[in-house]
C-alpha cells in the first residue's frame, strides 16, 4: 500500500494535471475538507470546489511534501487569475487512512479570495 506522502503526491499529479477523476480515487468517499471560507462533508463536494478553483489556477507549484505516519503537509504556491488574481502560498494539512484522504485542512492568506465568499454562509 502507498504511503501517506505518496496517496498525497498523487493526488496533486492528478489535480495539476487537471485529471479529476482521477484525484478521486485519492479521496475516501466520507473525507472532510475544512478551508477558510467552507467546510465540505465528503470527497464529491470538496472535489466540485477544488474544480471549480482550478477554473481559475494558473499554476500550482509543489514546494514539500513532509509526511509522518498518516499525517501529511503540503505547501504550494497557488497563481490565479480574476476574479481572484494573487500568488498565494498555501499550507495544508491532510490524513491518510487505508490509502485514501480522509481529512484536509487548509491554510492560506484569503485576501485575494475573501470576494468569492462574500454572501455565502
Amino acid at each position: 500500500m502507498a504511503t501517506a506522502g505518496e496517496v498525497l503526491k498523487g493526488f496533486y499529479q492528478a489535480v495539476v494535471q487537471r485529471d479529476f477523476k482521477k484525484a478521486r480515487t485519492f479521496l475516501g468517499d466520507d473525507m472532510v475538507f475544512a478551508g477558510l471560507f467552507e467546510t465540505y462533508p465528503n470527497a464529491d463536494a470538496y472535489l466540485a470546489a477544488l474544480t471549480g478553483l482550478m477554473q481559475i489556477t494558473v499554476r500550482l507549484d509543489i514546494k514539500a511534501v513532509i509526511a509522518e505516519g498518516r499525517n501529511v503537509a503540503v505547501f504550494f504556491e497557488l497563481v490565479t487569475k480574476e476574479p481572484a488574481k494573487a500568488t498565494t502560498l498555501v499550507a495544508e494539512w491532510h490524513q491518510v487512512e487505508g490509502g485514501k484522504i480522509v481529512h484536509a485542512q487548509s491554510c492560506f492568506d484569503g485576501r485575494p479570495f475573501a470576494a468569492m465568499f462574500a454572501g455565502k454562509k
